[in-house]
């Protein structure tokens, strides 16, 4: 029914939208808000500072990826 792997390869629909939850959480909570805080404080002006100004959106469209692809 699972193949030689048993249930170790089995991921249910609750173990998905847990691991969505928390990858959006950390996204949201962690990582943006600190990426943003150190290109502030980086003093980088010109174009570094506009192709580092797009990591935060990059990491909003992997989560909403993520949860568009979950579900």
């Amino acid at each position: 029914m699972f193949g030689k792997r048993g249930l170790a390869g089995a991921v249910n629909a609750v173990d998905m939208v847990m691991g969505i939850i928390i990858l959006v959480i950390l996204i949201a909570a962690a990582a943006i808000p600190v990426i943003q805080d150190t290109l502030a404080n980086a003093n980088i002006t010109g174009i570094p500072a506009t192709i580092l100004g797009l990591v935060p959106v990059f990491l909003a469209l992997l989560a909403l990826i993520a949860v568009s692809r979950a579900f």
